[in-house]
């Protein structure tokens, strides 16, 4: 059986390249197991891996600084770039980037009057095509008496037109209803 090198916190700390606070800290965590009080290197390096977040380092993520420059300038990291990069925890920074600076794109967008909420002019469109339904099936009770007495066909047709186009004048008013949903969407 081999022997174990055993050796103390402060020389893992200076083996693994970190502060004597971090390995104290790991210790203290649970994230390393000591053995009479000392640490095996080869044993403490496994769990280090397997056991400690790492640590976010500007200069270790080259592959990234388009993907987060492109989310940082408005423009949009594609979900496929992003994913096929590989590098987990600046692929998720990058792509919440790219999701804050859409996002704050069409809030502008939106407070500039240059878009519309969809829900709201659906709401709009629905309530205008329900009144204009209404209109429309109300012509029949409102002009039958009328229509029955009436013996002039041209008579009749007038006064049907003149119905029809009272009822259908509701969507031609249909920009002025989307207009005061739009003031409130951009406000």
């Amino acid at each position: 059986m081999a022997a174990v090198n055993l050796v103390t916190q402060a020389e893992y700390a200076k083996l693994r390249g970190v502060s004597p606070v971090a390995v104290h800290k790991a210790v203290k965590a649970g994230r390393i197991t000591l053995i009479d009080g000392k640490i095996d290197p080869v044993v403490a390096n496994v769990q280090w891996e397997a056991n400690t977040r790492k640590r976010v380092d500007t200069a270790a993520a080259p592959a990234q600084p388009e993907l987060l420059a492109a989310a940082s300038a408005g423009g949009q990291a594609p979900a496929a770039q992003v994913a096929e990069s590989g590098d987990g925890y600046n692929v998720s920074r990058a792509r919440i980037a790219a999701a804050e600076a859409e996002m704050a794109e069409l809030r502008l967008a939106e407070e500039q009057g240059k878009t519309i909420r969809v829900d709201a002019i659906r709401q709009a469109l629905a309530t205008a095509f329900a009144g204009t339904r209404d209109a429309l099936m109300q012509i029949p009770a409102r002009l039958s008496a009328v229509l029955a007495a009436e013996p002039n066909p041209a008579k009749v047709h007038d006064l049907l037109e003149a119905e029809l186009h009272t009822a259908l004048a509701q969507l031609a008013t249909l920009r002025e209803r989307v207009a005061p949903v739009q003031e409130e969407g951009a406000t």
